[in-house]
């Protein structure tokens, strides 16, 4: 724990002490109501402090790490989206989870940025799996008919990732106008 707290500290100088202080309240496994009532607090002062969140959400501590993405996720930011992207192809599962659940919870303003990801050849089966997700929590009945072979070219990566980019073009030309 100690080790912990060492490592944040140096993540979070530059901070202000009050999110200093909630942040290490964050990462006390020894009281889990005082967790909860710092996550609370600091969902609470909103958008204000994506900025600072964000900065966590590339910590090399994966329990900083964890608890940057839940504040994200409850905050629900459109800053947010790039951040969450490159959390689709963390190492952690639950991170990776987390960070597919903030990106449908910040709703449709997330399938052009996860279309180009896929398209632009981030082809990881991370991202694949977590980019599936994402599109069937926020794409309508009739969008997921229209677009199948992307739904399946991202749902069977060992067959048919290379076709997700070429399926991830199409959708975000013609069915969510991504370039217009």
């Amino acid at each position: 724990m100690k080790k912990i707290k060492e490592e944040s500290n140096n993540i979070l100088s530059g901070f202000p002490d009050n999110l200093v202080k909630l942040i290490n309240e964050l990462l006390d496994t020894d009281d889990y109501s005082k967790k909860l009532s710092a996550r609370e607090t600091l969902v609470k002062m909103g958008k204000m402090i994506i900025p600072q969140m964000h900065k966590l959400l590339d910590s090399e501590n994966d329990s900083l790490r964890m608890e940057a993405v839940k504040i994200v996720e409850l905050i629900a930011d459109r800053r947010s989206i790039p951040f969450l992207l490159r959390l689709l192809d963390d190492t952690i599962f639950d991170i990776r989870w987390i960070a597919a659940e903030a990106l449908i919870k910040i709703g449709r303003h997330s399938i052009c940025p996860l279309l180009k990801s896929v398209r632009d050849g981030n082809n990881s089966f991370f991202l694949h799996r977590g980019a599936h997700h994402i599109l069937l929590g926020l794409m309508s009945e009739n969008e997921k008919v229209q677009l199948v072979p992307l739904l399946q070219s991202l749902d069977n990566y060992y067959e048919l990732h290379e076709t997700a980019p070429v399926q991830a073009s199409i959708a975000s030309e013609t069915v969510f106008k991504c370039n217009a």
